[in-house]
């Protein structure tokens, strides 16, 4: 049967894990009624969040089965790939004689995960390579390598701590690496079935995938319920915090808001800083003190540094021209794109696409 996974907010603050114990059994007492196995449940009582996974013909079964055993159904209820999401995200784990889903180590699964977005460029040496020394690290750490459609390097962690020391990790290898190459790192945690989501985790990927484009000038963006999470840990004494770049609520907001304008407009090569300013609804010195103060860079330097990341990218892939890659990726002339481009990586764009040919 296919597999599902529900989410549940607990009212209550007094709620103990006895009590879930409970509501548990109910749903349990009425799973062959409509078909369906409840295979464990993972809890935070500090979140006041509970997550079933379960065995079922179709959602609408699971919904139902709710409404019976507890008078109203969950918050929210998606179908997950056991192979492609449930392990890669969720890890192996077990569970106690109550259901309740246990880590690997035998502590009681909360659900919620770090993920560790890696975007890795290197202009000149093979991509392959270097992801294979990523996914090395990644492991070494106790994550779980994700796969996904692109160039970047997706990994899941249970602990917080182990996310934020592989980040650091693959930092100092990156900076050790040569000059041609650039590199954006994102970490965030959250929980894996969201209020309103259809993907497992899609929240927290949607954070980590809006840190790592606005993140080759800072190394290390995360969010803060990764600091808090990582906090707990008595290792986290040991890290060092001043490389980081920590985003409370209110600075991720501010960061989604100017990727969100970026993505839009980047490759439109009429679309200059003044009118960054215009969408984000600033005035020119407000716009230049927010984003410097955000990426480290004035706006028109990160409308050209985006651009001329977005055609490494393209140069990479080696699928098109240099004409080609620069009007695709913003510029209108590829004469000044060569020339901004040489200044930036100390390359010319044409000897890209004959190193992939090595």
């Amino acid at each position: 049967m296919p597999l599902f996974m529900d989410f549940h907010k607990i009212d209550s603050d007094a709620i103990t894990e006895d009590d879930m114990y409970k509501a548990h059994l109910r749903d349990v007492a009425v799973q062959n009624k409509h078909g369906l196995i409840y295979k464990k449940y993972y809890l935070n009582l500090p979140n006041k969040t509970a997550f079933c996974l379960i065995e079922s013909p179709d959602k609408e079964s699971c919904v139902e089965s709710h409404k019976e055993a507890h008078g109203l159904g969950a918050c929210n209820v998606i179908e997950v790939s056991r192979e492609h999401e449930f392990l890669p995200y969720m890890g192996e784990g077990g569970q106690n004689e109550q259901d309740l889903a246990l880590t690997l180590t035998g502590e009681i699964d909360s659900g919620f995960r770090t993920i560790l977005l890696v975007d890795f460029l290197d202009l000149m040496e093979n991509q392959k390579l270097t992801g294979f020394k990523i996914i090395d690290f990644i492991k070494n750490c106790k994550g779980s390598v994700i796969k996904v459609p692109s160039e970047k390097y997706m990994a899941s962690f249970i602990d917080a701590i182990d996310a934020l020391d592989c980040a650091q990790q693959l930092s100092r290898h990156f900076e050790s690496s040569n000059q041609n190459s650039l590199y954006s790192i994102a970490l965030a945690t959250g929980r894996p079935v969201d209020e309103h989501g259809k993907n497992l985790f899609e929240e927290t990927k949607t954070r980590v995938n809006v840190m790592s484009r606005l993140g080759f000038k800072k190394g290390i963006f995360m969010d803060l319920e990764t600091k808090l999470s990582a906090s707990y840990s008595k290792e986290f004494s040991k890290i060092d915090t001043e490389p980081l770049t920590i985003l409370d609520e209110a600075s991720y907001k501010e960061i989604e808001k100017l990727d969100e304008v970026l993505q839009k407009n980047l490759i439109n090569s009429a679309f200059k800083s003044d009118d960054l300013s215009n969408e984000l609804g600033l005035s020119k010195s407000q716009t230049y003190r927010k984003i410097s103060a955000l990426v480290e860079i004035p706006p028109n330097k990160l409308l050209s540094e985006l651009r001329l990341i977005h055609a490494a990218k393209a140069l990479k892939s080696g699928n098109k021209t240099v004409s080609e890659v620069a009007y695709d990726s913003g510029f209108n002339s590829p004469t000044y794109f060569t020339r901004v481009f040489r200044k930036r990586f100390k390359i010319l764009p044409t000897v890209i696409g004959k190193s992939i040919s090595r």
